[in-house]
């Protein structure tokens, strides 16, 4: 018995790092001071500093009729939502994975939300995640909810490429420890450095992952594909890494976290999805089973007019055209700024993380006062262990070059 307010279970729950607390400081200091530098959360401005919005999204948000903009979602979905989600995701190899795969698309509130519902579902309370040593940091708070610790491994070798050696060592380690393997890949474009495996590697991922399937332990593979949409490749070329994902064995559960927050620039709708791939039935069957259950027991249903828009712009192929045309736009301003960045870090001699798409840049330090030394000189950034984050989707091309020279100065 005990006389606390909180359970037992929530008397250790302490936010220390909370992104968007932190990004409120940052506007409330340049607020005050125009010549401050935030470069802290992941939502895409222009160049004038406002929020970067599609014209598709828009449009058809002041066109929703009452019943697309106040009515309950339904729990699994519009059809024009859930199957453009498929269609979206997969891209091209949308024939092959259908083909080789049983598919099921459940709404979720943001990807933040497939994250959650994910780790509950498919894991023992006690049991561990692996994740890379560098990973978005509210994964442990999503993991503490789900009773679930987190472990990793390095996601850099020595060259800085993607370390499958360590990775096969942790995640054949913690399997037979635990009878399971409940493993997240963020990628393309990791947060929070930017780095995307190669076909390749995933084909490496893979082959670990049946290996260790075949021992008869139960393997789940998060994919958070929050920023798929933003690597800096062709739309289509971004999913090739699903070719890798044909190679599964049949008692695997794949489940590919979508973000519409990132991909529309939606992120006060909340709307995202589970996408659960397995080659077996009967897995597809429980993913369906626990997935409904835990999205009518969390948060009852979704953002009826961000799967509206979504619906809308997925069916309509004249309008999906134009916003992806749009979402080249988006691209092609981050990849101004990362140029700039490269050019200016390579002149001041800081060293970033290898970048391939994304909002966010890496670097790495041994200074443990990093953020606070940022602060004194005008920059918010978001300090993690052994680097810093910086979000370069939200500064501008003339605030870079005074970027660079006080990173390099505290780094």
């Amino acid at each position: 018995m005990t006389n606390h307010i909180v359970g037992n279970h929530a008397l250790n729950k302490v936010m220390e790092s909370n992104i968007l607390k932190i990004s409120q400081e940052a506007k409330a200091a340049k607020a005050l001071n125009p010549e401050v530098i935030d470069a802290t959360v992941g939502m895409l401005h222009k160049e004038d500093g406002k929020l970067f919005k599609f014209i598709q999204v828009e449009e058809l948000l002041k066109g929703l009729s009452d019943s697309e903009m106040y009515f309950y979602a339904p729990v699994n979905g519009t059809k024009e939502f859930s199957n453009g989600v498929v269609d979206w995701v997969f891209g091209k190899h949308k024939a092959s994975m259908m083909e080789k795969f049983h598919i099921s698309v459940i709404p979720t509130t943001g990807g933040s939300g497939a994250l959650s519902n994910s780790l509950y579902n498919f894991n023992d309370f006690g049991q561990s995640m692996l994740v890379p040593n560098y990973y978005w940091t509210p994964y442990e708070n999503i993991a503490e909810e789900a009773h679930v610790g987190v472990e990793t491994f390095q996601l850099y070798d020595e060259n800085y490429h993607f370390n499958l050696k360590d990775f096969e060592e942790k995640a054949k380690s913690l399997a037979t420890r635990q009878n399971r393997l409940f493993l997240i890949l963020n990628d393309p474009c990791n947060n929070p450095t930017g780095f995307c495996l190669t076909k390749q590697d995933w084909k490496g991922v893979i082959s670990v992952l049946n290996e260790i399937s075949r021992m008869d332990i139960p393997v789940i593979l998060l994919h958070d594909s929050a920023y798929i949409d933003y690597q800096m490749k062709e739309h289509d070329q971004s999913r090739d890494v699903y070719e890798a994902f044909l190679d599964l064995d049949d008692k695997i559960l794949a489940i590919i976290a979508f973000s519409g927050s990132k991909t529309f620039s939606m992120y006060g709708f909340r709307i995202g999805a589970q996408l659960g791939i397995s080659k077996s039935k009967a897995i597809m069957d429980e993913f369906n089973r626990v997935g409904d259950y835990s999205v009518r027991a969390r948060f009852s249903s979704v953002s009826r007019p961000a799967m509206s828009v979504i619906g809308k712009i997925f069916s309509n192929p004249d309008i999906k055209q134009k916003f992806i045309s749009e979402v080249e736009v988006a691209k092609d301003l981050l990849r101004k700024r990362i140029e700039v960045f490269h050019q200016v870090a390579d002149k001041e001699g800081l060293k970033m993380l290898p970048y391939g798409g994304g909002f966010f840049v890496g670097v790495e330090t041994t200074n443990q006062n990093i953020f606070k030394d940022l602060v004194s000189d005008g920059v918010f950034i978001i300090a993690m262990p052994g680097m810093i984050r910086i979000a370069l989707s939200s500064v501008k091309l003339t605030e870079i070059e005074r970027l660079v020279k006080i990173l390099k100065k505290h780094i």
